[in-house]
């Protein structure tokens, strides 16, 4: 090599510059050629050493199997020897040839053994360099991992790029740091001011977004996935250096001559300034400038406040109680209401008796001559015909009753101008009772009626009741209900005549209502003085086993007018009664368990709970809990007693209802009973609905949630005191305005449910006003205006306040609420095996950390 340098060298000093230059050239790109074929060579190497690697690896996964194949094969030997009786002495072998090919089969054994046992013992010979230093191929720096943790591995980032760019200048250093899984950023941030030499609290981490790292995050969550890993290591944004004119004042002298000249010279600019902060400018501290708009202090202030303390309320034992009350009531509620049956039932008897098939339809029942009509054709057709519609999958019961109520005869006392005594009416001029009801109501004995019903009184299917005579509530018929029409409610008083619905033959009973209701036509049984005429009748379907009442009211008023009004409804008479009873007694005594519970030790531990938390408890029973809980046993109590009461098989079965039909009950007053005691399922539902999510607010999400809502309407109240009153003045404003010609508009409570209606959005109820009268435009307006544009907004803007504060308060961090193994065993598991679950089963679980008065 020397010589080669030599000789190259050999003659520089005869040359010329020109030749000089070209000989470096020359030189300059030997070398380059030199390098890169250094470069090449190195590839190749690099490529061959791969190579090899992996034809090592290759070669040691093949001798790991044959390993392992010899030792399954030496095992299943072994194996067979045992199982063919092999493994006895070779030289107790009797046989020669047998005995030599046995013992050539043990020394093979032997020696395949001592090879394995040399191959794992013996290490491989490292290879060294001229120096004497052991060189490691990469096969044997490889490190074996599963390949779940190669995968983790890929994704992880372990080497970061920072670039330092000096202040004031365009320079700008990039070094690489390594980092681990738990690094932050404020360490990676530490040793990177420390290799530069810089202060640590002047310069922050910033990602290639132009984001901040904050101090706590870890290197691996700092980048998206596409993201480089790259940061920036920036400086601060200088504070300001300036004093501001409060800060001056506040140090400046108090006394003295510079005091005078200060106080002078800045009076008009702190005035000025005084003016910009009341106007939100730019003068004054960070706390003054919120300040100056509402609500944006309370915004910047919000903090998470670690809202745990309900926690200890919130009972498994309470989830499980009040679920399974919800479960139950939903069950026994739709075994007792289901679906479909009682809609077809009512529904069947109701388009038969109020379609137009046989007269005018009932609801366009508006005269007297209509009434007789609908009594002579429908009636007749459905309910005394035996292949009519209603008789083919219904048995009719008991009797059909035709009330009539009336008032007293006409006079001048009944007059209302007759007390006014600045106006005379003429002596002729009488007038009737515009309302029925027990002092109204006419009792005179009809002697034509009398002689007509004598010769004719229980033959042909009629009763043995007297049309005749005014029969009072107390002499009404068994099960007779209070009829409740458009404008007013009826007592069971009154004239009746009943019908047969069961007589033999049927043509009988028909024939005589026929002549009957020709008569009373004739003599003028509904008159000026007729108030209500009511058609009432029973029927049993045995397809959905439910009994139908039937009650169709005529109401007429003092100018002939009549408005037809239909009440049916299905019920049954006996609950607990076969196989499907006998469940619905089972679920109803588990119910009234879990009621026990919860009227009595829920209520108790509540109050012992409250009363250990703010020193008194008697607030819990006048809390919506404390009312909750009470109010379910309460109402279960009720709906209990009246199931296995007065509708129980004790008092009464199906066939003994029947029967009771026959003797002329109506069965009004069941099914109202009936349909009241199942109203009361629905509310102990909502109720036992209200404290199960009150119970499941121990996950955090259900919690932010309810609590938003409960502040929401707590602070919703105080509006009420405003907008019940606007409210109050616009049901009153509907009633003036259409009362007079909306029968939706006739009551307080009718007009009250129209404005809900037409708030929200009801298309039916806004079409039922005329848009021609400017009182209704102004009517709609103020709706509009009042219950849309501030209500709703208000209530909207109510809503997104205090959820947000909420979530704040209570979820900004959702982490720190994440419950870990301790939490859940402590939650779930009662004392004991809570106890033998932490110090057995799990002892080395990670509890909550106890507070140390450090802390």
């Amino acid at each position: 090599m020397a010589d080669d340098d030599g000789d190259q060298f050999e003659g520089l000093e005869s040359l010329d510059i020109t030749a000089c230059k070209e000989r470096i050239v020359q030189l300059q790109a030997e070398r380059e050629r030199s390098r890169e074929f250094t470069e090449r060579y190195q590839e190749k190497l690099k490529a061959l050493n791969n190579e090899l690697a992996a034809r090592k690896e290759e070669a040691d996964r093949s001798r790991k199997e044959l390993l392992e194949e010899q030792a399954r094969n030496r095992r299943l030997a072994e194996q067979r020897r045992e199982r063919e009786g092999q493994a006895q002495d070779v030289y107790a072998i009797q046989d020669d040839a047998q005995r030599s090919e046995a013992l050539e089969l043990q020394i093979s054994h032997i020696r395949r053994f001592m090879e394995h046992q040399l191959q794992e013992k013996v290490e491989r010979a490292g290879t060294k360099n001229e120096l004497g230093i052991r060189v490691f191929d990469e096969v044997e720096l490889m490190v074996e991992k599963s390949p779940e943790e190669q995968a983790k591995e890929s994704t992880n980032i372990d080497t970061v790029l920072v670039t330092y760019s000096v202040p004031n200048s365009e320079l700008k250093y990039n070094l690489s740091f390594r980092v681990d899984r738990n690094m932050t950023s404020k360490k990676l941030r530490e040793d990177a001011c420390l290799y530069w030499g810089l202060s640590e609290v002047e310069f922050i981490l910033k990602t290639m977004t132009n984001s901040k790292l904050h101090d706590d995050l870890t290197i691996q969550n700092c980048f998206r996935a596409s993201e480089d890993a790259h940061l920036i290591l920036a400086q601060k944004t200088p504070k300001n250096t300036q004093l501001m004119d409060k800060e001056l004042k506040d140090i400046g002298p108090k006394i003295g001559f510079k005091a005078r000249i200060r106080t002078t010279k800045k009076g008009g600019d702190e005035a000025k300034g005084s003016e910009g902060d009341r106007g939100g400018g730019g003068g004054g501290d960070l706390v003054q400038q919120m300040a100056a708009v509402p609500g944006v202090f309370e915004f910047m202030t919000q903090r998470d406040r670690n809202v745990v303390q309900h926690l200890p309320r919130m009972k498994l034992r309470c989830i499980i109680v009040y679920g399974a009350l919800v479960v139950l009531t939903l069950q026994i509620f739709f075994s007792l209401r289901p679906f479909n049956d009682g809609f077809f039932c009512r529904q069947g008897v109701f388009h038969a008796l109020t379609g137009n098939t046989h007269s005018v339809s009932f609801k366009d029942i508006r005269s007297q001559d209509q009434v007789w009509d609908w009594l002579d054709r429908t009636v007749v057709a459905e309910l005394f015909e035996e292949n009519s519609f209603l008789r083919q999958d219904n048995y009719l019961l008991g009797y059909l009753q035709v009330r009539m109520q009336e008032v007293t005869n006409a006079s001048i006392s009944n007059c209302p101008a007759e007390k006014d005594t600045e106006y005379t009416l003429p002596g002729n001029t009488t007038c009737y009772k515009t309302v029925y009801d027990v002092t109204s109501a006419g009792d005179q004995s009809k002697e034509d009626l009398r002689l007509y019903w004598d010769k004719r009184s229980g033959k042909d299917g009629r009763s043995l009741r007297k049309p005749w005579q005014y029969e009072t509530i107390g002499q009404a018929a068994e099960g007779a209900a209070v009829a409740e029409s458009t404008y007013y409610v009826f007592d069971q008083s009154g004239y009746s005549a009943e019908y047969s619905l069961m007589y033999q033959p049927l043509s009988k009973p028909k024939s005589a209502f026929q002549a009957d209701m020709a008569f009373l036509r004739s003599k003028g049984w509904l008159s000026s003085q007729t108030r209500a005429v009511h058609v009432i009748f029973g029927l049993y379907n045995i397809n959905y086993d439910h009994f139908v009442s039937n009650r169709y009211t005529f109401e007429m008023s003092t100018f002939g007018v009549v408005l037809p009004t239909a009440d049916v409804g299905s019920y049954r008479p006996v609950i607990a009664e076969g196989d499907q009873g006998s469940d619905l007694m089972l679920i109803d005594i588990i119910r009234l368990v879990l009621v026990l519970y919860v009227s009595i030790y829920q209520v108790y531990w509540d109050f012992m709970y409250e009363r250990r938390v703010t020193g008194s408890g008697k607030w819990h029973l006048v809390s919506l809990k404390g009312l909750a809980d009470l109010a379910i046993g309460g109402l279960f109590f009720a709906v209990f007693a009246a199931r296995f009461g007065y509708f129980s098989v004790a008092t009464t079965t199906t066939l003994l209802h029947v029967e009771s039909y026959e003797a002329g009950n109506e069965g009004g007053n069941d099914a109202y009973a009936y349909t009241e005691h199942l109203l009361l399922e629905p509310i102990i539902l909502a109720l036992c609905l209200y404290r199960l999510l009150f119970f499941l607010g121990v996950n955090r999400n259900v919690f932010i949630i309810w609590t938003a809502l409960a502040n929401c309407l707590s602070i919703s109240l105080r509006f009420a005191i405003i907008f019940g009153p606007v409210l109050l003045g616009l049901v009153f404003f509907g009633m003036a305005i259409s009362s007079s010609y909306l029968p939706q508009n006739r009551t307080f409570g009718s007009t009250y449910t129209l404005l809900v209606m037409m708030l929200f959005g009801d298309l039916q109820t806004v079409a039922i006003y005329d848009p021609n009268r400017p009182w209704t435009i102004a009517f709609g307006f103020l709706i509009y205006i009042v219950m849309r544009l501030i209500f709703i907004n208000v209530w909207i803007a109510i809503l997104i306040q205090v959820y947000q504060k909420t979530r704040v308060e209570a979820g900004f961090r959702p982490d720190a609420y994440k419950w870990k193994e301790y939490n859940y065993v402590s939650w779930t598991l009662i004392k004991p095996f809570r106890s033998l679950y932490l110090n057995f089963v799990r002892p080395k679980i990670e509890r909550p950390k106890v507070a140390s008065d450090d802390d």
